[in-house]
């Protein structure tokens, strides 16, 4: 008998028989077809099914309504560029950082300072005009006039940008060339026959149409400007690259009330002119020109104050004239060349104001040849005892519509002004075509 062993007999045949009769290769087959339909389907759903959109918060105005989807886009942008960041511009309220004054401007009192760019832009960057440029804010940018406008009263002497301010609006035109900027070809002679007829009619903007006439207002409270360069005014005024610095005007529109009813008059000199017309008729006219006759008066006081009688200049004078002949003179100490040429500051005609009345005032002054310029405008109310200038004069206060006052030091042929002078109000009209 023979024996047997495992070797004779093989399990593997056995055991595949067993899976296989089991349905084992159908289910292999059937179970890996399941999974790659799975995996199919589990592809397709993330390719149709979206995602969830990301909340974007927009800032839209009242009314409501959206923009273009660029727009859209672009607040999506940056919201999302204002989150990540704004960890890092929290303001620190504890913080002991103090930013420091802002420097002061330096007193005009050359061209360089006024025509270089200091009256034409400010410091910093576009889209922070303080002028007229496209943004409202304080500083630089393109705006057409300083950036700290609001600091110039007392920094420009022809007045200051800010609109808001009480006193009386500036207006510049050039006589040398017509509102669309034609050249007239004014000579000094003919600017001189021509001012008769502008103050005649009251040179009042209308009357003043034909010339060229810059954008830019400035409103003044005060006229106390020390000899200086003739360009000085074009440059304030913005117009520097567009106007000579010879026979131009500036006119001063507003309405005012006296401090208390009284009688008074105007003291004053311009180089070259200064007319005065209150409440509607004229009260002043004297400078180095006689704007009402046309007159050169450099080197002639001797036939105004009747040392020197002149029959037909007098004749000329007072009829086209408000001031009271023979004219009147004060000399000061501190302005000799004044007093040499043209006899000093003259005094004008009395007129009688009352309380609480609101009277128009319209101030020309202006320049003819070019070189230098200068005005000082003080009033004087009858019967108030003054000091005296060393030569006699009394020291009288400007005509001022607020508290703030010349430099005392200031060089170039100014008179010694009352610091304690009486402020008159400044009276907004409707419109400037009031008076």
């Amino acid at each position: 008998m023979t024996a047997t062993t495992d070797s004779d007999h093989p399990s593997s045949p056995v055991r595949a028989g067993f899976w296989r009769q089991l349905g084992g290769g159908s289910l292999s087959i059937s179970l890996m077809l399941h999974i790659i339909l799975l995996a199919i389907g589990v592809i397709w759903i993330f390719q149709v099914i979206p995602a969830a959109p990301e909340k974007v918060f927009g800032i839209t105005g009242k009314s409501g309504g959206g923009g273009p989807p660029a727009d859209a886009q672009q607040k999506t942008q940056q919201v999302k560029i204002s989150k990540a960041n704004m960890p890092r511009i929290a303001v620190n309220f504890e913080s002991n950082v103090v930013l420091p004054e802002p420097e002061e401007m330096s007193q005009m009192s050359t061209l360089g300072s006024l025509g270089k760019g200091s009256l034409s832009s400010g410091a910093g960057g576009p889209g922070g005009g303080g002028g007229n440029g496209p943004s409202n804010g304080p500083g630089g940018g393109p705006g057409t006039f300083a950036g700290n406008s609001n600091e110039l009263s007392d920094k420009n002497p022809f007045g200051t940008a800010d609109g808001n301010l009480n006193a009386l609006v500036g207006t510049f035109y050039d006589l040398k060339q017509t509102k669309d900027g034609k050249p007239t070809n004014m000579t000094d002679d003919e600017m001189r026959q021509e001012l008769p007829e502008i103050v005649r009619r009251g040179f009042k903007d209308k009357v003043l149409s034909k010339y060229f006439k810059a954008p830019r207002k400035l409103y003044q409270s005060k006229l106390a400007i020390p000899i200086m360069p003739a360009d000085g005014a074009p440059a304030a005024f913005e117009c520097e690259k567009e106007v000579q610095p010879r026979r131009w005007l500036v006119t001063y529109r507003g309405s005012v009330q006296a401090p208390h009813a009284g009688r008074y008059r105007f003291v004053g000199l311009s180089d070259d002119l200064l007319v005065i017309s209150f409440n509607n008729r004229a009260v002043f006219d004297y400078g180095y020109t006689i704007a009402g006759t046309g007159t050169h008066v450099y080197g002639r006081s001797a036939e105004l104050d009747g040392t020197k009688p002149n029959a037909e200049l007098q004749r000329d004078l007072k009829r086209h004239t408000p001031m009271p002949l023979p004219f009147k003179f004060y000399k000061y100490a501190k302005t000799p060349r004044h007093n040499e040429l043209v006899g000093g500051f003259a005094v004008g005609p009395e007129f009688e104001v009352r309380a609480n009345t609101t009277y128009p005032i319209e101030i020309l002054i202006g320049e003819i040849p070019g070189g230098s310029f200068s005005v000082n405008l003080m009033i004087e109310e009858i019967g108030v005892n003054y000091e005296k200038d060393p030569l006699g004069a009394p020291i009288l206060p400007l005509f001022r519509l607020d508290n703030s006052l010349p430099d005392p030091d200031a060089k170039g042929e100014t008179p010694p002004i009352d610091p304690n002078g009486p402020v008159w109000k400044f009276i907004s009209p409707s419109t400037l075509d009031d008076f």
